[in-house]
């Protein structure tokens, strides 16, 4: 059975950031006494689309859990909300993560040992979240209030531009291609949306990053994350790719299958480094 077979598991907690609906999300901690835990901030995908929630990353979740991870796992607006796309995804994928910084006043959370983790168009808005202090100003500006040791794309649709050129998930045609929902038209139409929100834009995102991918995944083009380091290491950024063969888009989200273990190991070696 696949994880969209299975009942989800609950979060320790689940709480709010703001005041919408979709504005909240789910803090899972380790049991122990006397220790704050490291932070995965995670962003579950679905191609910005509200067809699809955070329940599915909740077995991720658990798994971290379990493994002496924290995890907040944020649900935002998306296309098909009110205020969802641009710039409100964007603006409350950092709002959820700026109040880790709220949420460690009352919870066993270490801010010294926090990475941000996505999958598929959560990927897109991890690698977003750790550039932008690069953002220029406009609506999605602003300085984080908690610092990042690293970043983690889960099949990730990196960077927009060349999810649109190589054809990133054009199954979901209806209304358009994803991305243009998202950010309201293509690069030529809207190119200042596209450099405040597109993080191949905010290179170099000066932490590391670590792209993992199933090579038969049918969503994320396999070229993707190669160029993505290619351009990242240029500007002096360290990225590791790690392809695993014959493994598609949700498998990597699984702890039941063995691809999960390659994600797992991203995430706890970034906390290491």
């Amino acid at each position: 059975m696949d994880i969209f077979s299975r009942t989800p598991p609950k979060a320790d907690h689940r709480l709010a950031y703001g005041a919408a609906s979709q504005q909240f999300g789910d803090l899972w901690i380790p049991s122990g006494p006397g220790k704050k835990w490291p932070v995965v901030v995670f962003l579950h995908g679905g191609w910005w689309l509200n067809e699809f929630g955070l329940d599915y990353a909740s077995f991720l979740c658990a798994a971290m859990k379990a493994a002496g991870v924290a995890v907040w796992s944020l649900e935002y607006r998306r296309v098909g909300d009110a205020g969802g796309g641009w710039p409100g995804t964007f603006q409350d994928a950092a709002a959820g993560f700026d109040h880790l910084a709220k949420l460690a006043e009352s919870y066993p959370l270490d801010l010294a040992r926090v990475i941000a983790a996505g999958h598929s168009a959560g990927g897109h808005l991890a690698l977003w979240l750790a550039g932008r202090h690069h953002v220029p100003p406009g609506p999605l500006a602003g300085e984080p209030k908690v610092g990042l040791r690293g970043v983690v794309g889960v099949a990730a649709a990196a960077d927009l531009r060349l999810t649109l050129e190589l054809g990133g998930y054009f199954a979901f045609s209806e209304g358009g291609p994803a991305v243009k929902r998202l950010m309201g038209g293509a690069p030529k139409d809207v190119p200042e949306r596209y450099k405040a929100g597109n993080p191949g834009e905010l290179l170099p995102l000066g932490v590391p990053q670590v792209l993992v991918q199933g090579t038969d995944d049918g969503q994320i083009p396999g070229k993707l994350p190669g160029m993505w380091a290619d351009a990242a290491r240029r500007q002096g950024d360290h990225v590791d790719v790690k392809m695993v063969p014959g493994v598609g888009h949700f498998e990597l989200m699984d702890p039941e299958e063995k691809a999960f273990a390659a994600v797992k190991e991203a995430m706890l070696g970034l906390m290491r480094a």
